[in-house]
């Protein structure tokens, strides 16, 4: 049985260099075959503050938490 795969939209929340945030995070959702679970890919963030400085954050959306950076204003997504 091959997995699914969804776009979806979730509120997030970064938290890190100081701040806490509401962010909206648009990512693939990937179901695990014969089963109920499923796995979130490419999570992308948007609807961010511009002024949030370059730096590590702990994004949490759906349930889960990962580690980003903010690089030039960029996010570089997971970091290990």
């Amino acid at each position: 049985m091959a997995s699914k795969r969804e776009i979806v939209r979730l509120s997030g929340r970064l938290v890190g260099m100081g701040h806490d945030v509401e962010c909206s995070v648009q990512a693939v959702k990937v179901s695990l075959p014969g089963t109920a679970e499923f796995n979130y890919a490419r999570p992308h963030i948007y609807d961010v503050p511009p002024e949030l400085p370059d730096g590590l954050y702990s994004l949490m959306f759906g349930g889960r938490t990962e580690r980003v950076q903010r690089h030039c204003g960029a996010w570089i997504a997971p970091v290990a």
